[in-house]
């Protein structure tokens, strides 16, 4: 279920942004919601429905069976459904997973949500390697913050200072890294947190990266989540 968050606005310039933090995003063990991926390789995707997985469509495109490790276990599934192929740029790189027995526990289903504006305060969650120079620490779930710079295609953060795909940014300007894809951006609202973003990608810009997530406000992406999950 949708609800509207309104947003406009043009980029937000770095000194419109928070200052980096000396603390680097670090592992937790909140959001049982947000779950393990493994396929031909590793993505993170989000409980949306009981028997529903929200990742990105790229996360897919090798083919399965897909192992999804949640906190009830490890659950293996062949069925899927992709909105596009995922291809890099692909402002509709979804897919959702589909689990053969609900999860028990639906407190851990978080809900989406459409739309953010410039400026909203974030957070991004996955099982992304702490940096693209240290692949082998795939696998760890992490958490930073950050605030939302741009709206375009994407829902776009930026991380400065740095110029390789990582999570473990400074904690509150964290982006993205390799197996973060098809994870969530998050923004609370009142005492719930809700999905605004599944994570795409990231790249390199003077002074800095900046991560996409594929923005669920956008029509197309918005019709087929309220068609398809369960």
């Amino acid at each position: 279920v949708f609800f509207g968050l309104v947003g406009c606005g043009r980029k937000l310039s770095e000194n419109q942004l928070p200052r980096p933090s000396v603390r680097l995003a670090a592992p937790t063990e909140n959001f049982p919601g947000v779950v393990k991926i493994r396929g031909k390789e590793l993505c993170t995707g989000t409980l949306v429905g009981p028997s529903t997985v929200l990742t990105a469509a790229h996360c897919l495109a090798l083919g399965g069976p897909f192992t999804v490790e949640t906190s009830q276990g490890l659950i293996q599934t062949n069925q899927s459904i992709a909105l596009s192929s995922g291809r890099e740029g692909d402002e509709n790189d979804l897919a959702l997973l589909y689990l053969p027995t609900p999860i028990a526990d639906t407190r851990q289903i978080i809900s989406l949500a459409s739309g953010v504006k410039r400026g909203d305060s974030v957070a991004l969650v996955g099982f992304g390697c702490a940096s693209s120079d240290f692949p082998e620490t795939k696998g760890i779930k992490r958490l930073g913050t950050n605030v939302v710079s741009d709206l375009n295609d994407f829902i776009e953060v930026s991380t400065p200072g740095l110029q390789i795909r990582k999570i473990a940014g400074p904690e509150n300007r964290a982006g993205a890294c390799f197996g973060d894809s098809g994870g969530p951006l998050l923004k609370q609202v009142g005492d719930q947190w809700v999905v605004v973003g599944v994570s795409h990608g990231a790249y390199n810009e003077a002074g800095g990266q900046v991560s996409q997530f594929v923005n669920l406000d956008l029509a197309r992406n918005k019709n087929f989540l309220t068609q398809y999950v369960r």
